[in-house]
């Protein structure tokens, strides 16, 4: 019997949301019960400050993150490289704009190899842009139906992989775009692009939200520009609204995203296959 753990970095719930889908077709495929499946957000910054226990050949581990300027977000890099696998298969997803997700799968699998896990399967989805909005849409209501039926399909395909392969370490090993050294992250740090209208109440929602600490909820919740990672999960979880991307190079880049890359994307998958 294995145990699935999912372990994902997620501000505004699109790679949640694909990984859970991932998980049902998994768990179906292999008999595996609720009871046996934990998922374990690392968004929130207090929860990264602790490690996992390590993982055994009797986990399966869904490792999953959004895609930010081509890479990983550095905050959960850095968490996943502190997992420790002992021949655990693991299963990689990245979820991206639209744009391209560039080194990002590649990123992940060696960090995954390099903490002792054994990628089985990767995957990168098409998820909502961090930076759209109504008015400037950029892949808007993504995942949809369709990307969560592949995203099962997915994860019941690996199940199957899993179920046939005698010795995972037979396996030959994961191939998925990228290049190495990978291209440069984005970091923290936003230029000032965030307005806070009359419309705020006061909630606290966004600093709730926020997986970088940057939120001043001591000065009406202004955005502490030098924490920022520009996920705008603050602006997406606003119950009011009240959240508003200001004029400026984050709003020209959402306009270029919108303009550039209007066409949908479909998710693409990639196996280990038997050496």
């Amino acid at each position: 019997m294995k145990k699935i753990t999912l372990v994902y970095f997620s501000p505004t719930k699109t790679t949640e949301t694909v990984l859970k889908a991932i998980t049902q077709g998994l768990a179906q495929s292999l008999g595996i019960s609720g009871s046996e499946i934990t998922a374990v957000n690392v968004t929130r910054p207090e929860i990264r400050e602790n490690g996992l226990a390590p993982f055994d050949d009797n986990d399966i581990v869904l490792l999953g993150a959004p895609v930010y300027a081509g890479r990983l977000p550095a905050d959960a890099a850095d968490f996943f490289k502190k997992l420790t696998g002992s021949d655990t298969p693991a299963i990689l997803t990245v979820v991206y704009g639209n744009r391209e997700y560039d080194d990002a799968l590649l990123e992940l699998k060696d960090i995954a190899s390099a903490c002792g896990f054994i990628p089985i399967s990767g995957a990168a989805f098409i998820g909502e842009h961090s930076f759209a909005s109504a008015d400037i849409p950029v892949a808007m209501n993504r995942p949809d139906e369709n990307d969560l039926k592949m995203a099962a399909e997915f994860g019941g395909n690996t199940g199957y992989l899993i179920k046939e392969t005698h010795d995972l370490k037979n396996l030959s090993a994961l191939t998925v775009p990228g290049n190495y050294p990978y291209k440069d992250g984005m970091g923290k740090g936003a230029p000032d692009f965030i307005e806070v209208t009359e419309a705020c109440t006061n909630c606290g929602t966004c600093a709730t939200a926020c997986p970088s600490k940057a939120i001043d909820a001591e000065n009406g919740f202004v955005t502490i520009t030098a924490r920022c990672i520009l996920c705008c999960a603050c602006i997406k979880a606003c119950p009011e609204k009240a959240r508003l991307m200001k004029d400026g190079p984050i709003k020209d880049k959402a306009r270029w995203l919108n303009e550039t890359c209007s066409l949908p994307k479909s998710a693409q998958i990639f196996f280990a296959t038997p050496s």
